[in-house]
């Protein structure tokens, strides 16, 4: 059986940055996520070794569950990058830096 190579694929960290910040404006409760016009920002991302750290920094909707909507947003980030990447997230930290009544 013969391989044939056809390539590298590189996968910039801004269009990681995109992908994490739109999962985490699905999730029902996120009010903003900060950056919210530079898709990049609201989000930060840092390789160990072959796995990902992110961090979000989003605001959530009054009356939502925080813990409940971070979890949320935990799992939309992993498994949005997974399904698109094949990246293994090691965590997604999720910081809420405020409550928008």
């Amino acid at each position: 059986m013969e391989t044939k190579k056809l390539g590298k694929v590189e996968i910039n960290p801004s269009a990681l940055e995109v992908i994490a910040n739109i999962a985490t404006t699905e999730v029902e409760g996120v009010s903003k996520l900060l950056g919210k016009k530079v898709y990049s920002r609201g989000v930060e991302l840092e390789f160990a070794g072959t796995e990902l750290i992110i961090d979000v920094y989003c605001n959530l909707k009054a009356g939502y569950s925080v813990t409940k909507t971070a979890r949320k947003i935990q799992e939309n980030v992993r498994n949005s990058i997974f399904n698109m990447t094949e990246i293994s997230t090691k965590t997604v930290n999720v910081n809420i830096i405020g409550i928008d009544f």
